[in-house]
Parts: structure tokens; C-alpha cells; sequence
């Protein structure tokens, strides 16, 4: 695969983490993967158009932001051997500051270097 675009961060304290700038089709299916297998459901009402989930573990968000930070978590402190266990070593605010952007990558509110359609033709009304 080629090289991905990354940025670098720092945290409130001072460190310096570096992340891919994107998740892949195929990334974005691995954190979804994360989140259906902690959802039971029972097939029936799902057919009937009734779906019910049922004992959703909490720990799925967990596992899920872990999921992600293996993802795009590329160094901590130009070091990138074991990134996500140091940084779980932090204080919990910078691991705060750095889940915040990993969110910030995994839901863009704009899709990255794509023009939206229409883009400065509209003109006021007279």
C-alpha cells in the first residue's frame, strides 16, 4: 500500500503524536466490525422490522477506540514501537486529546480535498 498522508499533534503535555490523516473502506469496516459483534439481536424481530438490541456491552466502545488507534496511531514521541500502550501511560488528558482526534478522523465533517457540488454558484436572492 503506499504511504499515507499523516499529521502530527501535540498534547496538552507536550508530546507529539503522529496519525494517518484517513481511514480506508476497509478500516472504517474493521471499526464496524468492532461495534456489530458487541450488538445482539434477535433475527426474528429483525425480520418483522422490529429489531431490539439487547445487552450491548460497554466495553465495545473500548474495544472500538483501541481499534482505531491501532488503525492510526503511527508514533508518540517519534518513536513507533508500542505507541498505543505508552499512551495509554499517560495522563488520561492526553489520551483524551488524542482520542479526541482520532474521533475527529474517524467522522470528518467534510470529505477531505473534495469541492461540494455547487460551490459558490448560488447567488442571493434579489
Amino acid at each position: 500500500m503506499v504511504d499515507r498522508e499523516t499529521k502530527e499533534i501535540t498534547t496538552p503535555g507536550g508530546h507529539k503524536v503522529v496519525l494517518k490523516t484517513y481511514l480506508t473502506g476497509r478500516e472504517t469496516n474493521e471499526l464496524k466490525s468492532v461495534m456489530y459483534s458487541a450488538l445482539k439481536m434477535n433475527m426474528d424481530d429483525a425480520q418483522s422490522g422490529k429489531v431490539a438490541v439487547n445487552d450491548v456491552p460497554g466495553t465495545f466502545i473500548v474495544e472500538q477506540e483501541r481499534k482505531a488507534l491501532e488503525i492510526l496511531l503511527v508514533s508518540l514521541d517519534g518513536d513507533a514501537t508500542g505507541p498505543i500502550d505508552r499512551l495509554l501511560d499517560l495522563p488520561s488528558a492526553e489520551y483524551e486529546a488524542v482520542i479526541k482526534e482520532v474521533n475527529q478522523i474517524q467522522n470528518p465533517t467534510t470529505p477531505p480535498k473534495s469541492e461540494q457540488p455547487g460551490a459558490d454558484t448560488s447567488q442571493a436572492a434579489q
